[in-house]
């Protein structure tokens, strides 16, 4: 429990990265919205397998398995907590402020996006879900793993349980626009508005909250 409840937590932030929900909703309102999903999660998934199991095997070295390494790994959870905490306190602090005036800027960079995706192909979709899985938190929960020292059915689990909870988001999107596409695709579109408008203080205190259980875990782990 001591293991899955960080990790249940960091995959549940994961899942609401805005960046990601605004530019999944995007891919559904292409031409082929179900194959570019399908695409998409297909990215998202090498993406994350790839980026937890680096990870994974960096922190988990020989050296990082030793008394000393084991504590490095924990101070180093600790520091991208801080590190973190610190881009949601500067994020919070600058939602309220217009985007850069530039052209084809929005938000999130919705604008450029939505323009060049009506022609996605499902390897641009791929790409897309490779590009949009957050890799910060995907290593985070990584380093969670390697700091318990667990056994490999339990790094499987964690990794399982990682999976499941930050893909829950997209992965719900998408079943609800292959039941119901005609309803799933106004309402969807609403909610990407509400992101978009929304988005930087979700953001800052997804990040906050990411980075004060990366801390305290950390912590714990040196007393």
């Amino acid at each position: 429990m001591s293991l899955i409840l960080p990790i249940l937590v960091l995959g549940l932030m994961a899942s609401l990265s805005p960046a990601t929900i605004v530019v999944f909703v995007l891919v559904l309102g292409t031409a082929r919205a179900r194959v570019n999903a399908v695409w998409f999660l297909f990215g998202w998934g090498i993406s994350l397998t790839v980026v937890f199991a680096a990870s994974y095997a960096v922190a988990s070295s020989n050296e990082t398995h030793r008394g000393s390494g084991r504590t490095s790994v924990a101070v180093l959870e600790g520091l991208l907590g801080l590190g973190l905490l610190w881009v949601g306190v500067r994020k919070w602090r600058l939602r309220t402020m217009p985007p850069p005036a530039t052209k084809g800027s929005s938000r999130w960079g919705t604008q450029r996006i939505a323009g060049r995706i009506d022609n996605l192909t499902p390897l641009g979709a791929a790409t897309v879900g490779v590009l949009k899985q957050p890799w910060a938190i995907t290593s985070a929960a990584a380093l969670v793993v390697v700091r318990d020292d667990v056994s490999v059915l339990a790094v499987a689990v964690a990794f399982l349980v990682f999976t499941v909870a930050s893909t829950a988001t997209v992965a719900l999107m998408f079943v609800y626009y292959a039941r119901y596409p005609g309803e799933a695709q106004a309402r969807l579109a609403a909610l990407r508005d509400r992101v978009v408008a929304a988005g930087p203080a979700v953001w800052a205190l997804v990040s906050m909250l990411v980075g004060a259980v990366l801390l305290v875990d950390g912590l714990l782990a040196l007393t």
